[in-house]
């Protein structure tokens, strides 16, 4: 019996754009423990947007029933006391479910968020998410050169771009993101 492919393994294969990007979108970020296989998501922050205009917004803190190190704290600003008591991962998952409805997903480095929601739902035995994915790292390479911004990370991109946004916040981040996804929609034509 062949083993199903993650939803990493899905995105890596997925076609990320197409001639008509969508106009409504769900941006999405996670704020996590660490990078590592065994870290846990502490905020999932999402914008829904209908005709790339913002309609609702989602933020929660997550408990990660484990210590948040304090190089995280550092840089997310996250502390052990904003997630004490806070929902757990499944208690969360349902309602970041009902906000993104069937909308495609729109992530930074998407293949890390989605490899973190898909090992926390997982755990706690549920099933991953099946919307599509757009991951606009892939798209910021396509409409802007290296040397214009220097890399592609998205605290990069926030200074590329004159936003004064709060780094590694997830809402913040998903700002972020969906200027480098609309910027992209803009000027893909001129490829």
């Amino acid at each position: 019996m062949r083993k199903q492919p993650s939803l990493y393994q899905k995105l890596k294969y997925k076609e990320s754009f197409s001639k008509d990007m969508p106009k409504d979108y769900i941006v999405f970020d996670t704020e996590t423990t660490g990078t590592s296989s065994s870290a846990k998501i502490i905020e999932i922050g999402a914008i829904k947007y209908k005709n790339h205009e913002v309609v609702d917004e989602f933020q929660c803190f997550i408990d990660p029933e484990i210590y948040v190190p304090s190089f995280i704290t550092k840089l997310t600003g996250i502390t052990n006391h904003d997630v004490q008591g806070a929902p757990v991962f499944y208690e969360v998952y349902e309602l970041f479910l009902n906000f993104i409805e069937d909308l495609p997903l729109v992530a930074h480095n998407a293949a890390f968020d989605v490899a973190m929601m898909e090992s926390e739902c997982k755990e706690a035995n549920l099933p991953p998410f099946a919307n599509s994915v757009i991951d606009t790292v892939t798209l910021a390479r396509r409409v802007i050169p290296k040397s214009a911004c220097g890399n592609h990370q998205l605290s990069t991109l926030k200074d590329f771009f004159g936003l004064v946004a709060v780094s590694h916040r997830a809402v913040a981040d998903c700002e972020v993101c969906a200027t480098v996804y609309q910027y992209y929609c803009a000027n893909r034509t001129t490829l």
